[in-house]
Formats: C-alpha cells, sequence, structure tokens
C-alpha cells in the first residue's frame, strides 16, 4: 500500500477516534468522578429535609455561567453574588438568550466549588432538573431556590454556584417547533 494512503487512513482513523473520545469525555469524567468523589456536583433536597433555623453565621456565595462549544446562547447569572445564612432558603435567577434564529433545547450542568463542600449546597428547584426549550432569539430568566445546610463547616465562607450551559439540540436529534 502506498505511504500517502497508509498515511491518509491512520489520521482518519485517529480523527475518528479523537471525536469519539471528545464525545464519551463528559459520560467517563462523570463515572470517574463518582468513584473518586472528586466532584463538585449539588445535592438535590430531600423531602423529609426538616428547615430547622439558620445559624448565626453568614456565606458568600458566587454565582457563574459558562456556554459550551460556542452554542448560540448568553447565560449570566442575574446577581454575582449573595451573602446567605446557611439553613435559610434563597431564591436566585439566571438569564438564557437564544441569540440563533432557530428553537434550541438547552440543559444545565451545575458545580460547587470547593468541591469538598458541595454536598452542603442543596437544590429544591432548579432549571437544571429538566431541560430548556427556547424559541429563537426568545429570552428566559431561569430560577434557582437552594439552602446551605446548617452542618456547613465553619472554615467554609465562600462557595461558588457554576452552571455551564450545553446546547443539546443535534445530540438528541429534536425537531423543535418554531
Amino acid at each position: 500500500m502506498n505511504k500517502k494512503i497508509k498515511t491518509y487512513y491512520l489520521l482518519t482513523a485517529f480523527t475518528i477516534f479523537m471525536f469519539g473520545f471528545s464525545y464519551m469525555l463528559v459520560p467517563i469524567y462523570e463515572v470517574f468522578c463518582e468513584i473518586t468523589g472528586l466532584n463538585g456536583k449539588t445535592g438535590s433536597i430531600n423531602s423529609t429535609l426538616v428547615i430547622e433555623k439558620p445559624v448565626e453565621r453568614f456565606v458568600r456565595v458566587q454565582f457563574t455561567s459558562n456556554v459550551i462549544n460556542s452554542a448560540p446562547f448568553k447565560f449570566s447569572p442575574g446577581k454575582k453574588e449573595m451573602v446567605i445564612q446557611p439553613g435559610k432558603i434563597y431564591t436566585t435567577f439566571y438569564t438564557l438568550t437564544n441569540q440563533s434564529n432557530q428553537p434550541l433545547l438547552a440543559t444545565a450542568n451545575p458545580s460547587i466549588t470547593p468541591g469538598k463542600y458541595a454536598e452542603y449546597f442543596k437544590k429544591i428547584e432548579c432549571f437544571c432538573f429538566t431541560h430548556q426549550q427556547i424559541n429563537a432569539n426568545e429570552t428566559k430568566e431561569l430560577a434557582v431556590q437552594f439552602i446551605v445546610d446548617k452542618k456547613l463547616p465553619s472554615e467554609a465562607t465562600s462557595l461558588v454556584l457554576a452552571y455551564t450551559m450545553f446546547d443539546i439540540t443535534k445530540q438528541l436529534g429534536y425537531k423543535l417547533e418554531k
């Protein structure tokens, strides 16, 4: 076989492998994080959780956002930060704008930093629980209702809630109505 053809096949196979690997990287990473406990994923609130009196200390919660793979979204937190009391329920909003001329389906992946405190951050209501259908050039306000557990260690004075927004329209093969 000609060296050029062999090189062509090798490069094509490598490209296909890298595409497949990048597609599977998120699920592989999630399994790795679940096994090692290194994730910063937030917990959802248990329906049996009893809301008690808030503790007499304050924690700063910062809100950040990110959009993956050049998705045609503008995504930002309504507030950059809040000073909260553990044990008390709070609500904040993120704004999502579809900057394309077609409807899209989006999903958000939350993360808490530092990751070792993620188990103390409980979401009661969150746009990340469901996919978000957003029409062409539409803007939506997306709510997050949360509570920080009173058992949050006292050395934790600041948390960051970060959401990464993904366009999943093509991955799920949806044909969305305009």
